[in-house]
């Protein structure tokens, strides 16, 4: 069969079906928001990254020893690592209907966009995004903290000496703090630790470790920012009472 007569029954398809041809105008868009597909894919994935950094660089490990592993599992950022994946998938998804898709290796564009995901991740890890994202979605997203942060549930058992929540209200020897279930608690915190960079303020979230002493009063022995620990940090303070 030569060229005319391929031409020929591509003509008389292109007829016969009515198949119209795309303007180049669609054509250049369609082309750019591939890109800009892929673009956005990567800038999330490297976000995932960098906040399944923060969980693991400021997980509350120490704790391994007094609660378990299961402990650890619970608090582990399972919903990043499922981000992470899905978007690694959607930008080779749409690199693969870019000009350049069809010429390379599944595998290979998979490596080369987790060493760029590995890379941009770092960079928002390092420079504090990750921090900044975090605490937006903590302060704008009530579902973030109530059912995608594992460490939310886990730091809700006064019982087994775990608390949480946001502070009410700041005295000399004791604070007041409402829980995710609006439950307000007395928390005495003469004498208690500081790990990490607390800040003892109205409307800050902390995690605070000790006993529950009755209803709704719990005695603190060590007060943590909520957004963890770092895995090198000590206990830094004491918080000095009149």
């Amino acid at each position: 069969m030569d060229n005319k007569n391929i031409s020929q029954i591509a003509l008389e398809r292109i007829k016969g079906e009515g198949i119209k041809p795309i303007s180049r105008i669609v054509f250049s868009t369609k082309r750019v928001l591939f890109w800009v597909a892929v673009a956005v894919a990567l800038v999330v994935s490297a976000l995932a990254f960098s906040l399944i950094l923060s969980a693991l660089f400021n997980n509350d490990w120490d704790l391994y020893n007094k609660f378990g592993f299961s402990f650890i599992l619970r608090t582990l950022p399972y919903f990043w690592f499922i981000s992470l994946v899905v978007f690694i998938i959607l930008g080779e998804f749409y690199y693969r209907k870019t000009l350049l898709g069809h010429r390379r290796n599944l595998l290979m564009i998979i490596w080369v966009y987790l060493i760029y995901t590995t890379i941009f991740g770092g960079i928002f890890y390092f420079t504090g995004i990750d921090n900044y994202i975090e605490q937006a979605l903590l302060d704008n997203t009530p579902t973030y903290s109530n059912y995608v942060l594992g460490r939310h549930e886990v730091w809700l058992h006064p019982e087994e000496g775990l608390l949480s929540g946001d502070i009410l209200l700041v005295g000399d020897n004791e604070i007041e703090l409402i829980d995710s279930n609006n439950t307000i608690w007395i928390v005495d915190i003469e004498g208690a630790f500081t790990n990490g960079k607390v800040n003892m303020e109205i409307g800050e979230k902390v995690k605070i470790l000790g006993d529950k002493a009755e209803d709704n009063i719990f005695k603190a022995e060590e007060i943590r920012p909520w957004v963890g620990v770092p895995l090198n940090s000590t206990k830094k303070a004491i918080i000095n009472t009149p």
